[in-house]
């Protein structure tokens, strides 16, 4: 029977800073299983841990920028109703993918 590396919060203690909750951790080690093509993580050491690992990472501010590519939301109200949130933010991340967003519109005209 295969072991589970999740079960009682044994997600490979040894291979990770023990900063590094058991959610990013596992969050980690499913996307090195699966050969995910992204990994969303806001945890700024769980984003670099991952990073050095090989994974491709994204925050949400890059998930909501990806959905508004495929055209799933109006990134513009969806940053709106992000700031009602106590999510938090470089303003000028959101500025620079607020101003992208409308190029790449301007383009697609």
């Amino acid at each position: 029977m295969a072991r589970n590396p999740f079960r009682a919060g044994r997600c490979f203690r040894g291979f990770f800073p023990s900063g590094l909750d058991l959610g990013e951790r596992a969050a980690i080690v499913l996307a090195e299983s699966i050969h995910a093509d992204l990994l969303p993580i806001d945890e700024r050491a769980g984003a670099i841990l991952a990073q050095r690992r090989g994974l491709v990472v994204t925050g949400t501010l890059g998930v909501l920028d990806l959905a508004s590519r495929t055209g799933l939301l109006h990134l513009r109200d969806a940053f709106v109703r992000l700031q009602k949130t106590n999510f938090r933010y470089p303003p000028s991340l959101l500025e620079t993918l607020l101003e992208e967003d409308t190029n790449r519109k301007k383009r697609e005209v």
